[in-house]
């Protein structure tokens, strides 16, 4: 169960990373801000969607790997919901209604985010130490 978890966490991270800190920018490098923030619009739903069910995944198995790994994932799925369930569906709203709220919630999602990149790291982590 470890290796299956270590695999899709890592596929995460690995997947989030490239995403956010080089397509993401290199989209709104090379495209126009309009045009990239419609492409970023449709990855983002099953971006965060695939991180939910991998934390799901890994909430529902960790506790057979540790009691930290398994509270580490369950805090993570907490955040990948709320992120996808909430924060994107609310952000998407105000960019069409208030643009200066809409720059406040990116910039909570951009943070939110991290955290959740982080914490799979950490729990790649734990999983390497098995």
């Amino acid at each position: 169960m470890s290796k299956f978890l270590m695999f899709l966490n890592a596929f995460y991270l690995g997947m989030g990373t490239f995403f956010s800190f080089y397509i993401a920018p290199l989209l709104f490098k090379v495209l126009e801000k309009d045009q990239a923030g419609r492409v970023v619009e449709k990855v983002f739903p099953i971006y965060f969607l695939t991180g939910f069910l991998i934390m799901l995944i890994s909430t529902f198995f960790g506790w057979k790997v540790s009691k930290s790994f398994f509270l580490v994932a369950l805090l993570n799925l907490l955040i990948h919901g709320l992120h996808r369930f909430y924060i994107l569906p609310t952000a998407s709203h105000l960019k069409l209604t208030d643009y200066p709220a809409f720059i406040k919630w990116h910039g909570f999602s951009v943070g939110l985010n991290l955290t959740g990149l982080v914490l799979t790291l950490f729990m790649v982590i734990l999983l390497a130490k098995r």
